[in-house]
């Protein structure tokens, strides 16, 4: 799993260099299920989540989402004999224009009744698939159960959210975590927080390389940050990213701080990107960008800058 996402971030990075605000396009297979324990409808509410988690995140462009029952159609008339010889196949047409297929299976769903209080559950498998070689770039199950913030996340939150915003934060955790007083409400919940897993999914696979454009050291001082050519002294906290809400940029995101670099094995370049610290974004500022600070790696950072090594983020 590891390699495979290591697969795909350096994917990304190398097309990041031709041009760093490219879609990613994507076309989903419909799902597959068993037809005895899921309703066709459930079927249709799950695929819709996936792909509206995708589509939210501002970073791809999907391919043939509608008409997502034809296509099943077409799918299990191609597994019959009479197309068995045919050139033309059902991955061929689903995937025109797209660069990666995601396929989803649905392993479960689960309502429980306790004393008139429902929870429900929801468990899926995402496979993603390069188009131009059929390899499996990835395949992982997910479910709806709620991550657990870190407890390093909340003292963040409450330096940079007012009494509002912190409000909304807490009532919005404690709605994804109550009981409801019927099936239905608790599986409106457990797709909300399955789409917030799948979002985390796209994100680790897809991420998205973005350039830090300044820092801001001591007493709101700033630099520009074009290369490695930071020379401010103080803390590492505070940097502007050039992406804001028009990539799908949010506040409370969570973006990974990379090294750049060039590493010569066997004759060959091959360009590195190496984790040296995480952020965390307090304000998306417009449409382009958007400011974050460091919670963790900042003697990495300061080692990386006095080095003149050129770095950026990835996100989440």
């Amino acid at each position: 799993m590891i390699k495979k996402s290591f697969y795909l971030a350096f994917l990304f990075f190398c097309s990041f260099c031709l041009k760093a605000q490219e879609k990613i396009s994507v076309a989903f297979i419909p799902m597959s299920f068993d037809e005895e324990a899921v309703s066709k409808m459930e079927v249709k509410i799950i695929q819709e989540t996936i792909i509206n988690s995708f589509v939210s995140s501002k970073r791809f462009t999907v391919v043939d989402r509608s008409n997502l029952e034809s296509l099943e159609k077409e799918k299990k008339l191609q597994r019959t004999e009479a197309f068995m010889d045919s050139k033309d196949s059902f991955k061929d047409g689903i995937s025109k224009g797209a660069s990666y297929l995601i396929e989803g299976n649905i392993l479960g769903i689960k309502h429980i009744d306790k004393k008139d209080k429902w929870s429900s559950s929801v468990t899926v498998q995402l496979k993603v698939l390069d188009v131009s070689t059929g390899e499996i770039i990835t395949t992982e199950s997910i479910d709806s159960e709620p991550v657990p913030e870190a407890e390093n996340l909340k003292s963040i939150a409450k330096a940079h959210y007012n009494k509002d915003e912190l409000k909304a934060l807490e009532n919005k955790i404690v709605q994804l975590n109550q009981p409801k007083s019927n099936s239905d409400a608790s599986f409106k919940v457990a797709l909300d927080r399955l789409s917030e897993n799948v979002r985390l999914f796209a994100g680790k696979n897809f991420p998205m390389h973005i350039e830090i454009v300044e820092w801001i050291g001591k007493a709101g001082k700033s630099q520009s940050a074009q290369g490695a050519n930071v020379n401010f002294k103080g803390p590492f906290k505070d940097f502007v990213i050039a992406a804001g809400s028009n990539l799908g940029i949010n506040k409370g995101q969570l973006l990974d701080i990379v090294s750049l670099s060039s590493v010569n094995v066997g004759g060959k370049t091959i360009n590195r990107q190496q984790k040296i610290g995480k952020a965390w974004v307090f304000s998306v500022d417009d449409g382009n960008f958007s400011s974050a600070t460091v919670i963790d790696g900042e003697k990495n950072i300061k080692k990386a800058v006095a080095d003149k090594v050129r770095f950026g983020v990835l996100t989440n």
